[in-house]
């Protein structure tokens, strides 16, 4: 069963200020896992079998489909967690930010204040 996690991180600014922040994620079993990959799978099969009667399209959509197919489910049966975004305090303006992030991202990534625009590193708290 996926479980949503919340965990601390520091949202650490060019000037070396730093603030407590908290990155909200969801983790996967290796059963969600699974389910996942063979899902994308089904989905990118289903859209070659839908494509497959549209003249001309076909011809680049079906093998398109029944490449992506292979390619998602090895990506999403490799994906242990999925990011979903970090609230805290920017240490520019000190006012409370939310930034989105993609499921696919890394500690630490650089990225930009919303508010403020200012220059921002996320950075897991176990990198101090």
């Amino acid at each position: 069963m996926a479980t949503q996690e919340q965990i601390d991180v520091l949202l650490n600014a060019a000037d070396k200020k730093s603030q407590t922040a908290h990155l909200f994620l969801t983790r996967y079993s290796a059963s969600d896992r699974s389910k996942r990959a063979l899902t994308a799978l089904g989905i990118c099969l289903l859209g070659a079998a839908v494509t497959l009667f549209i003249p001309i399209a076909h011809f680049f959509l079906v093998p398109a489909f029944l490449i992506a197919g292979p390619v998602f489910f090895v990506a999403r049966s490799k994906q242990e967690d999925s990011k979903e975004k970090v609230v805290g305090l920017c240490p520019h303006h000190h006012k409370e930010i939310i930034i989105e992030m993609d499921a696919s991202d890394k500690l630490p990534k650089w990225t930009y204040c919303p508010e403020c625009n200012g220059s921002l590193q996320i950075a897991s708290k176990d990198s101090e």
